[in-house]
């Protein structure tokens, strides 16, 4: 490995300051948003766009996290030079337990079916708390042990690090074999990827699909957890692009980690079509009257038709045209631009999903629900920068990645 890949691995990146005093400023303005509507008799309002962020964000926190166990247990080497970046997602999971408690609060609002009688063995209020404290909190435990040993695999024995994250780059165990290190990551990747499926499937049929009673779905957890995972995806693309040209990464995060994200990108939206199609059709050809109201309010209904369908094409029409050519894979400017559409799409499509169900037809999203939204954004970036910016960027002792610098990319 050259001497310039050893100083790009092992650098240490530095955010600009008002950076993070501007991300504290969107985080202010979405607390007092929400505050202020729940004081001025918008209570509607305030949750209905406090739900849907929690829905998106807890998505798209949890799939960055799923990318990297995928390199782990697939032992991929393509995407190992942006694996830790989509390892830096978890840091925003905390908040996503807080916000759970906090929607619970607003319950009369956010969880509409507990005042159906003929639901509540299911959806009350005590079992839904619960499964969702259960699930989700052991899933959060596993992130938390493979972020321990992936971190610790690259700090060990350098003392890097003072005060509460001392015992990453602590000497003892410092002369354990690596390869305990990567054979503790792929086990623990192995149960995350199975408590992602089951946390996240009741996640979603808990909080979007329960919200309308007559609305049955066995394919809905699987079509919201892979619905995260491309936004996140999305997320990952920006953000790397971005890191790259600031920070001059590009030794390490090359051409071909974009060309190879963007083809799992375009595998990954034409699977979102099929999913959506696959729910629409039973319900079609099988004539279930009680289950066209989900989708009648949706694509019959404005503003919700016209949400749909610009849903559809920044999700899927957009990135499978753009995405055939290589060209639009390798310019990252090009690339970034169809990522963010993917990724305002998917947002767009929670909004399709949950707003029908819980506001009816006084659909309202005006700037207060936008200032919330954007609190939600600059407190996903605000864990993301204080992450990067405090551990290394890079996976600097995994294998895959040494040996793949060492070689070069081989495409």
């Amino acid at each position: 490995m050259s001497v310039d890949i050893d100083k790009t691995l092992d650098k240490k990146i530095v955010f600009p300051s008002v950076l993070k005093y501007l991300l504290m400023i969107g985080v202010l303005l979405g607390l007092i948003t929400f505050f202020y509507l729940l004081n001025s008799g918008h209570e509607d309002i305030a949750w209905s766009a406090f739900h849907l962020n929690f829905v998106f964000w807890a998505g798209v926190s949890h799939g960055g996290v799923l990318f990297a166990c995928a390199m782990r247990i697939t032992k991929s080497s393509w995407g190992r030079s942006i694996m830790r970046i989509s390892e830096s997602f978890a840091s925003f999971i905390p908040f996503v337990l807080i916000f759970l408690f906090i929607l619970f609060l607003g319950r009369e609002y956010t969880m509409p079916y507990t005042v159906l009688a003929y639901k509540q063995k299911w959806l009350n209020t005590s079992f839904v708390l619960f499964r969702s404290v259960f699930f989700i909190g052991i899933l959060h435990i596993l992130i938390y042990y493979y972020i321990y040993y992936s971190l610790r695999q690259d700090c060990i024995g350098t003392n890097r690090f003072r005060g509460f994250f001392s015992f990453l780059s602590s000497d003892s165990e410092a002369n354990q074999d690596p390869s305990n290190y990567d054979s503790n990551l792929v086990r623990l990747s192995v149960a995350i990827a199975i408590m992602y499926a089951l946390s996240m499937s009741f996640l979603s049929w808990d909080f979007i699909m329960s919200l309308h009673p007559h609305f049955y779905s066995t394919l809905f957890g699987v079509y919201y957890f892979m619905a995260s995972l491309l936004a996140a995806l999305g997320l990952l693309i920006i953000l790397s692009s971005i890191l790259t040209n600031y920070f001059k990464l590009g030794d390490v995060i090359t051409e071909y980690q974009f060309y190879d994200s963007a083809k799992l990108m375009f595998g990954l939206s034409i699977f979102w079509l099929y999913l959506f199609f696959s729910q629409f059709l039973p319900i079609w050809y099988a004539n279930m009257p009680e289950e066209t109201g989900f989708l009648g309010a949706i694509f019959f209904e404005d503003p919700y038709k016209s949400l749909a369908w610009a849903t559809i094409t920044c999700v899927f029409v957009i990135p499978f045209v753009t995405l055939i050519p290589r060209t639009t894979k390798i310019v990252k400017p090009a690339l970034v631009t169809i990522a963010s559409i993917s990724f305002l799409g998917l947002f767009l499509e929670k909004i399709v999903l949950i707003y029908p169900s819980i506001v009816h037809h006084n659909f309202h999203f005006g700037i207060e629900s936008i200032l919330i939204s954007l609190g939600f954004l600059s407190l996903f970036l605000l864990c993301i920068i204080r992450f990067l910016g405090y551990f290394p960027i890079f996976a600097s002792k995994d294998p895959y990645l040494i040996k793949k610098l060492t070689k070069g990319d081989e495409h």
